[in-house]
């Protein structure tokens, strides 16, 4: 057990999980450190999540971006097989992604029920932090935590009750003075439009002829590294940019009339820290991704081959049902949804 100035160092790497996932841990760690004073939590974090989480969290946590001291716990998307080594070598892991996985697969095969029972065994040894599978449905800020010893006595019902309390707290935060990056620049008349926030490492992903359809006077936000940014500028729709800091994505959103996003990072930020959105959901289950504190718009998927797994669109060029688009994106009722979300009407 290792212990840094009396706080259980937790390692949180995007390389392990989306920044979504990283996000939720966040809010999954800040309640149960009300819940559970006698444990102070120190969290590393990478280093463009610092300023944000410090501002957000930092009340409770520590927060850290980088550290030489072996985490206690670090979060992993690896099988047994990969950890192994790292296991040997004294290195403790925690593993939701496992039990999602296992969950959302429509196929159910003897190697995943045996994979599942493998991770039981290592949770059970104290290598590999695992939640119940009961959990699976629930908001998975709870589901990251729940698997780890210390945390494992919080009640589902007091967490909410913890997070819905923390909700206030963070949204008047994230109204106020947080971080954003100096080359944020805002259209002048970003105020009288939607912007759009169209991104996701998968099929969530807005596709061009969709935006250029049903919503071509938005804003469409991205990373100023994202090259679909072009792909949407050359269709002749409206870019802007956000940048390191996370919190850019708060204030465009928060400048906008209106904000849509997929189910992607700009979505957890934005259910907290904004009651003018839309979140869009394609392939995960809203009940996982959507805090229960949330006073915003969710439009639910349409299709029925929701839920689905994530699998990277530059790895995985089809989706596990084999398809290049998430079919809501041509669902009829799911664009209304939307569009009816923001008060437009379909032209």
């Amino acid at each position: 057990m290792v212990i840094t100035e009396n706080y259980t160092l937790v390692e949180l790497d995007s390389s392990k999980g989306g920044n979504g996932d990283i996000w939720m841990r966040l809010i999954g760690f800040y309640a149960a450190s009300a819940l559970l004073p006698q444990y102070k939590f120190k969290i590393q974090v990478p280093s463009f999540f610092k300023n944000i989480a410090e501002y957000t969290f930092g009340d409770r946590l520590i927060i850290v971006a980088q550290t030489e001291t072996r985490p206690k716990y670090t979060y992993t998307v690896f099988g047994l097989r990969d950890l192994l080594g790292p296991i040997i070598k004294g290195n403790r892991f925690i593993a939701p992604y496992q039990r999602a996985v296992a969950n959302d697969k429509k196929k159910k095969r003897f190697k995943d029920q045996l994979n599942n029972r493998l991770f039981d065994f290592a949770d059970w040894l104290g290598f590999v932090s695992v939640p119940s599978a009961k959990w699976i449905q629930v908001y998975q800020g709870y589901l990251e935590i729940i698997g780890i010893k210390e945390i494992k006595s919080v009640d589902y019902k007091v967490f909410v009750g913890q997070m819905k309390v923390d909700f206030n707290n963070i949204f008047s935060k994230l109204q106020a003075g947080f971080p954003v990056s100096p080359k944020l620049i805002k259209p002048k008349d970003i105020s009288e439009n939607v912007v759009v926030f169209p991104t996701g490492t998968s099929r969530q992903f807005i596709p061009v002829w969709w935006a250029k359809l049903n919503l071509p006077n938005a804003y469409y936000a991205f990373f100023f590294k994202d090259p679909e940014a072009e792909v949407f500028k050359n269709a002749g729709l409206k870019t802007v940019f956000f940048y390191e800091e996370p919190g850019d994505i708060v204030k465009l959103a928060d400048s906008a009339k209106w904000a849509i996003s997929t189910d992607s990072f700009p979505a957890h930020l934005l259910q907290y820290s904004s009651n003018k959105c839309t979140i869009l959901i394609t392939e995960v289950l809203s009940s996982r991704i959507i805090s229960p504190a949330f006073n915003g718009v969710v439009v639910e998927a349409e299709v029925a081959c929701h839920p689905c797994l994530h699998m990277n669109r530059k790895t995985h060029p089809l989706c596990a049902e084999g398809y290049a688009e998430c079919l809501n994106w041509k669902n009829e009722r799911y664009t209304k949804n939307i569009l009816d979300s923001a008060n437009f009407v379909h032209q």
